[in-house]
């Protein structure tokens, strides 16, 4: 049995009377409450009391009784140890620390922490300890059951910042002593401000960003910037992660009265007192040349006048100082020319003896690795007497009793002048009345209008200001009006696909201002495509078909008319896909029978095709029907000619006078009329298959072509009679005088019965103009000499297609279809007996143009 303190009853028993083995336990409920077991088979047997609480400290008596022995107890005391309940830290004024953080305090700073440990029995010790080193274990109790130590710090540094300092609390060695751990937190002052970078010179009126930086400073430091005792305002700041830095940039355009003042950066902590750290620059300011420009001291700017010199000074505030100073006129340099009287001298300028061309704004510019500073513009003003303005009209046509505007324009400082109008002609000086006259500061209109021939001659003017009489007048020619004259010179400068530029030198306007006009026409249709008109005869022509040609008419006119028209051809170049080359024949042939190149071709070429096919077909009816008609033609003369010729034949007579045979080549018509009158040949001309149609070519042909195309060209025509002059001797034809004219309009008939012409001879009289023959078609007209001057004759001679019956000599007889053209040559022979004489057609000839031998039945 077991007894607590003085208690009769026990608190625990274990009975083994009844059950040897195990035995019966019992406790009470009240004091033990089910933690206590008596352990018998330990040695030495135990109570085991668990979860031990204050209340079971005190005395235990173990009471043991036998069966057969004396009752024997035991006694023993037992401690209960209560360790502290806890601990509280207070600061220094005594109010609990939230967080277990202390402070802030200040840098510099003294503080105490207390640590008060309450319950726990028997007092507990409280002691400060800083990691493992001990700092303070001195504590002291207090009432209710209470023990408590303080922790002094003296002049809190920058390493105590966050320093973590434990209060413990033991009262035995058996449990763990409880703890409470605080921090220490500091306001730190910056260590250093300073500014980033190199003091530089600034340029002025230029933006730039300065930095600065603050370090150390806790918390984070105010920094602001001032400009000597002016803070500035247009700032940013950035922190680091760990707050120890401190950033602002400030951004700052400097001034050219910043020179010479200091910017400073200051960096502070706001929570600790005069713990403010500055740096600063002394400011450069770089800037443009400040220059001002003076006139002479000693110049009156308002009384310059031709001739005199003047200067001028340069004053100039720079940093960098100017490495060049420039001076200008109206914008442009001047250099030093003292042949010119123009001479620089650094920042001074002087002209010697100005003149009019002096005037004008003057400026200086100083340069340095800032840019150029030009300085305020002092205007030279030179006064001079008036003279002409240059390129106004001198020339002006004016029809008579048409009053015409001239306006005088003078050039003259000061512009009020007095004007004096004259007019001069070859015989006398009239001055112009002032009421035919305006003016207007320096400009004077005079208005002239001439009456007959003698009003027509030179208007001079004169101007007059305070300076002097005008020296040389202005000379004005009025002459009589007219249309002016074509444009001349005219050439297409350039040509596109799309575009022509086309440029020509202007004619005589006439007295009066013209203006030009090009018109552009289609080739092919004569359509009109454009017109343009300006007052230079240069055109540019744009948006035109490509590849087409154009007909171009310039013209020029003024009030009084028009110009002669001045006509160009010109075409677009056709465009870049139709004039692409292609390499091979194959490729070439692929891409014109391409289905794009037909598309392309169709328009234009379709016209063309189809006109050509009329034209081909309509010309193949016309020789299928001449010829046709031909040899119906041919019929009847072989008919007419064989009845002639058995007539002549038979009866030896003489043909009828003024008539004309049938020739090879087609009818002859017998005609009443003498040759001497016009013939109309026109039907013969249509009838005979073998005339060729005159060529369009002859256009291009000289004088001497033409005629020999006039005379190839001819109808072939038999002439019944030959000239008086030629006579029959010995078988020959040969004239009765040398320096006879052949005449054609006689006529004669000579027969040799029985005998065949077997050789004649033709002789050209010699005289000082050419002897033409003509060809029938102007025979009874007035013969044209297109060329009298070329001593060419010419002469038509045809060959016998058949055999002149015997005893029958005229010229009558057909003479050949082939025209024989002979120029000015010794007498021309002509033999047709002899083979070899066939090689002496043209013996002699100059220019034959068609060679070759005659039938040995020819005849001439």
């Amino acid at each position: 049995m077991w007894f607590f303190g003085t208690k009769d009853s026990p608190i625990y028993t274990l009975d083994r009377r009844s059950t040897p083995d195990d035995g019966k336990h019992w406790s009470e409920k009240e004091k033990l409450q089910g933690r206590a077991y008596f352990r018998l088979d330990d040695d030495p047997a135990k109570l085991t009391i668990e979860d031990v609480k204050e209340t079971d400290q005190g005395q235990y008596r173990c009471r043991v009784d036998f069966k057969k022995s004396p009752t024997r107890n035991s006694v023993v005391n037992l401690a209960v140890i209560l360790p502290p309940d806890k601990l509280i830290i207070l600061d220094e004024k005594g109010a609990s620390v939230p967080n277990y953080v202390v402070g802030p305090y200040n840098e510099g700073a003294s503080v105490d922490i207390t640590c008060i440990a309450t319950g726990g029995r028997p007092p507990p010790r409280v002691s400060w300890w800083q990691e493992n080193a001990l700092l303070d274990d001195s504590s002291e109790s207090l009432d209710d059951r209470r023990v408590k130590n303080v922790l002094r710090l003296g002049k809190l540094e920058r390493r105590h910042l966050h320093t973590v300092y434990t209060c413990q609390a033991s009262n035995n060695n058996i449990s763990a002593p409880i703890s409470s751990a605080v921090s220490v937190d500091l306001n730190l002052r910056p260590l250093s401000v300073k500014l980033v970078g190199q003091n530089r010179p600034l340029s002025a009126d230029n933006t730039f960003e300065l930095e600065c930086q603050c370090v150390g400073s806790r918390p984070t430091a105010d920094i602001s910037w001032w400009k000597a005792s002016v803070p500035l305002r247009d700032t940013r700041k950035e922190t680091s992660s760990d707050g120890n830095i401190t950033t602002s940039f400030l951004k700052f355009v400097p001034q050219l009265e910043d020179a010479g003042k200091m910017i400073t950066c200051r960096g502070s902590n706001p929570a600790i007192e005069n713990s403010a750290l500055e740096d600063g620059w002394k400011l450069d300011i770089h800037h443009v040349p400040l220059v001002t420009l003076e006139l002479g001291s000693n110049l009156n700017a308002s009384q310059i006048r031709e001739g005199i010199d003047v200067y001028f000074e340069c004053n100039i505030k720079s940093n960098p100082w100017v490495y060049k100073v420039t001076w200008r006129q109206n914008g442009k340099l001047l250099v030093n020319n003292a042949s010119a009287g123009i001479i620089v001298s650094n920042q001074s300028l002087v002209l010697q003896s100005v003149t009019r061309a002096h005037a004008g704004r003057y400026t200086c510019v100083g340069s340095n690795q800032e840019g150029d500073g030009e300085s305020n513009p002092v205007f030279l003003d030179v006064k001079y007497i008036p003279v002409c303005k240059s390129n106004q009209p001198d020339l002006f046509g004016v029809a008579r009793q048409e009053s015409a505007k001239i306006t005088c324009n003078l050039d003259a400082n000061p512009t009020d002048i007095q004007f004096i109008w004259k007019f001069n002609n070859t015989s006398e000086t009239l001055d112009i009345p002032m009421a035919h006259m305006s003016v207007d500061r320096a400009k004077s209109v005079a208005t002239y209008t001439p009456m007959n021939e003698l009003d027509y001659g030179t208007l001079l003017c004169w101007g007059r200001n305070e300076l002097g009489l005008q020296k040389h007048p202005c000379v004005f020619h009025i002459i009589p009006a007219g249309k002016p004259d074509a444009v001349h010179n005219c050439s297409i400068v350039n040509q596109t696909a799309e575009s022509l530029h086309v440029e020509c030198a202007e004619g005589f306007n006439g007295g009066l201002p013209q203006t030009f006009t090009m018109e552009v026409f289609d080739a092919l249709t004569f359509a009109l495509v454009s017109k343009v008109t300006g007052n230079t005869p240069t055109f540019t022509i744009n948006g035109l078909e490509a590849g087409v040609s154009f007909q171009i008419e310039l013209s020029a006119s003024n009030d009084k008319g028009r110009s002669a028209k001045t006509t160009l051809h010109a075409y677009t170049l056709k465009a870049a896909e139709k004039r692409t080359e292609c390499n091979t024949a194959a490729g070439c042939v692929a891409a014109a029978t391409s289905p794009a190149a037909i598309l392309q071709m169709t328009p234009i070429l379709g016209v063309l095709i189809g006109v050509v096919s009329a034209l081909f077909l309509v010309a193949v009816i016309i020789v299928v029907v001449m010829r046709l008609r031909g040899h119906d033609d041919e019929d009847e003369l072989e008919k007419e000619m064989e009845e002639r010729i058995g007539t002549s034949g038979s009866g030896g007579g003489r043909q009828p006078p003024n008539t004309m045979s049938r020739g090879v080549g087609g009818p002859v018509p017998s005609d009443k009329s003498s040759l001497g009158k016009d013939t109309d040949v026109d039907s013969t001309d249509e009838k005979n298959p073998d005339i060729i149609p005159h060529s369009t070519d002859s256009e291009y042909l000289d004088a001497d072509e033409k005629a020999f195309e006039v005379l190839n060209n001819a109808p072939p025509r038999m002439y019944d009679t030959l000239p008086h002059h030629l006579h029959i001797r010995n078988n020959q034809m040969e004239p009765a005088s040398s320096y006879e004219t052949v005449n054609m309009n006689n006529t004669m008939n000579t027969t040799l019965p029985g005998e065949e012409i077997t050789y004649a001879e033709l002789a050209v009289p010699k005289q000082h103009g050419p002897v033409m023959m003509y060809p029938s078609h102007t025979l009874g007209r007035r013969p044209h000499h297109p060329a009298q001057h070329e001593p060419t004759v010419y002469a038509q001679i045809m060959d016998l297609s058949g055999k002149i019956p015997a005893g029958h000599v005229g010229m009558h007889h057909t003479l050949g279809r082939r025209p024989i053209l002979v120029a000015p040559a010794p007498p021309l022979r002509v033999s047709s007996n002899r083979a070899d004489d066939r090689e002496e057609l043209l013996a002699g000839v100059e220019t034959p143009l068609i060679a070759g031998t005659l039938p040995r039945e020819s005849t001439v």
